[in-house]
């Protein structure tokens, strides 16, 4: 979950795309790989530490943070009751400036790639910029409480990373496998999936925010806060129903406005008729509506060479002609 769910991050893609080659894309997503094992090892020690120190010597006193339930917050503990004051102040300062960076930076990815991809691509194509930089604002506050909220629920900062990877890996990821290798795919093809992902994702339930699940899958079981806990893999489950929903929604739309099914007008995302429109359309219609590309104009091979005697096949002309009577007159003459 957390490897394909760590794929499509938009904090990857943004700094993928922003390369100048494939190549130098390519060994930058390689050696990110390694960097994330290095970056790993202070939190490795640092949780070392904190499994290994005798807490009843320090203020923090007994119990020690795993009986507390508080493992998770093992870094802030740590610079707190282990290090000296000035370590502990520029120490907790760093983590709360990286995370306020962290979280105001994914806001506003989150708002720009709503307004953009999703605001301005599928429902407004004509929005003007300032239409689309309201959008952003509104997103933000959404985006913003959203947020808030979530943090207040959650008792786990590794819990929010942990379901941030599970919706990424259940909505996000069946979308980019369809984008890259599944030829025909159509923006009603990746609502329905996003939709039935999603819907999936809530009815299984979700233990780090307190959300008991809808269905109850084989294996589920409550725990001590009485919050039922799945054993079954419904989120793959959902993972492969919104792929599979994905692909097969988008051909039945592709099919039913081909057909004639379904009139044109009803094509309101511009996802089928707009796009293979131009498959079907004479050339009159081409040529007036302007609509020419020329990237998508197929070789044309000539059909006869370019020297004179062969550009001029019609040999009955030519013997009409010859036979003329005003032509041999004037031979005659």
């Amino acid at each position: 979950l957390q490897t394909l769910g760590g794929i499509p991050w938009q904090a990857y893609f943004q700094r993928v795309l922003s390369s100048s080659s494939a190549t130098y894309a390519q060994v930058l997503s390689f050696l990110a790989a390694f960097g994330c094992l290095v970056m790993a090892l202070p939190a490795v020690l640092i949780g070392a530490i904190g499994a290994s120190t005798a807490w009843n010597d320090t203020d923090y006193g007994f119990p020690d943070p795993m009986a507390n339930k508080e493992a998770d917050m093992i870094l802030p503990i740590v610079l707190q009751y282990l290090c000296p004051v000035y370590i502990s102040f520029f120490g907790l300062g760093a983590v709360s400036a990286a995370v306020m960076s962290s979280a105001d930076s994914s806001i506003l990815s989150a708002s720009s790639m709503f307004a953009r991809n999703i605001y301005q691509l599928s429902f407004r194509q004509n929005a003007s910029d300032r239409e689309i930089v309201w959008v952003m604002r509104i997103t933000v506050f959404l985006f913003g409480a959203s947020a808030t909220a979530m943090a207040l629920l959650a008792s786990s900062v590794y819990g929010l990373w942990y379901l941030s990877s599970d919706l990424v890996y259940i909505i996000i990821f069946p979308q980019l496998l369809c984008v890259l290798f599944i030829k025909g795919t159509n923006t009603y093809g990746a609502i329905a999936g996003y939709l039935f992902g999603l819907v999936l994702r809530i009815t299984g339930g979700e233990p780090y925010l307190y959300l008991q699940p809808l269905i109850y899958y084989p294996g589920c079981y409550p725990d001590e806060n009485n919050i039922y806990i799945q054993r079954f893999p419904f989120k793959t489950l959902a993972m492969l129903t919104s792929f599979f929903t994905n692909i097969i929604v988008s051909y039945l739309a592709k099919y039913l406005f081909e057909s004639g099914t379904l009139p044109p007008k009803l094509d309101f995302l511009d996802a089928v008729v707009a796009r293979y429109s131009r498959e079907h359309m004479d050339k009159a219609t081409l040529v007036k509506s302007d609509n020419i590309v020329l990237n998508e104009l197929a070789p044309v091979n000539p059909r006869h060479s370019l020297t004179l005697s062969s550009t001029f096949t019609n040999k009955e002309a030519f013997n009409y002609v010859d036979s003329s009577p005003e032509l041999s007159n004037t031979e005659d003459n």
